[in-house]
């Protein structure tokens, strides 16, 4: 099974609690004004973004009318669930703990890179890119990150294990992070794991020429199982990483669409990435 993951608990309490809202015909602005709190303290709670207490649980389903005792239980489980902690909290410091837990529980990941995903990444790979790119070089603060990024690694040999879809631009195989050994290594793993069952990686060559990614950049669509959950886009280097706008999961989902198109199959990929191996 799926891990159980408090940001995507958080996440699915905020969006039951604005339905609720919706329903009484309350906007964000008079909700906020009649509980007395700021309109943005309602807004990062509906987003998932802030944790909220069970009295303010209580105070939000009297104002919205909600009498049935089974939902009301129902919400107040998922908020115990939201409270707890998931694995990766237990490092400090780590910037993207929100999207690590919305991973965690995703059924479906679809992500297009101009790098190797950090969950195909061999360790050597990883503790290379990370040295160029972290903006701590501390020992303690690398080491870190490269036990988070192996832990992560974990949602793709699970029970259930996580169905990764992968499309790279051919510039993430050529370009030789860590050098020959590591990248020939790295090459390697891709093999592997594009054999498994729940992974595949195809691989859009230069000669595709300008393609929808060019000027999109990479991004991740996480993808559940509950219906209460939507998809969760991910936009790496983004000012706001998780476009919320009414048509982002369906833009970007056209988008891998297209770049799947545009990428060469699965075993033309396979056999771009042996030839690379063997000019290493």
């Amino acid at each position: 099974m799926t891990t159980t993951s408090p940001v995507v608990r958080r996440r699915r309490l905020g969006l039951e609690l604005r339905a609720l809202r919706e329903v009484t015909g309350l906007t964000g602005d008079e909700a906020a004004k009649r509980l007395k709190w700021s309109s943005s303290k309602l807004s990062r709670v509906e987003l998932g973004r802030s944790p909220v207490t069970p009295a303010d649980v209580t105070k939000l389903l009297e104002l919205y009318g909600v009498k049935d005792q089974e939902r009301q239980d129902e919400l107040a489980k998922l908020n115990r669930e939201a409270k707890r902690k998931g694995w990766w909290q237990l490092y400090s410091d780590i910037p993207y703990s929100t999207y690590i837990g919305l991973e965690a529980e995703a059924k479906t990941l679809l992500t297009y890179q101009h790098v190797i995903p950090g969950l195909l990444q061999t360790e050597a790979y990883a503790e290379a890119i990370n040295r160029q790119t972290l903006t701590d070089p501390r020992d303690d603060a690398l080491e870190q990150q490269l036990e988070v990024r192996m832990e992560r690694q974990g949602v793709l040999t699970r029970p259930d294990p996580l169905e990764l879809r992968a499309v790279l631009d051919e510039a993430a195989l050529r370009r030789l992070v860590g050098g020959k050994e590591v990248m020939k290594a790295q090459l390697q793993t891709l093999l592997e794991l594009g054999a498994r069952q729940n992974i595949i990686i195809q691989v859009i060559p230069f000669s595709a020429g300008a393609h929808p990614g060019t000027l999109v950049g990479s991004f991740v669509i996480l993808q559940y199982d509950h219906p209460a959950d939507p998809d969760v886009i991910y936009v790496e280097g983004d000012s706001d990483p998780y476009p919320d706008r009414e048509g982002d999961a369906q833009r970007y989902g056209l988008i891998f669409d297209n770049l799947r198109a545009c990428a060469m199959s699965v075993a033309q990929s396979q056999a771009l990435i042996k030839k690379l191996v063997a000019e290493l």
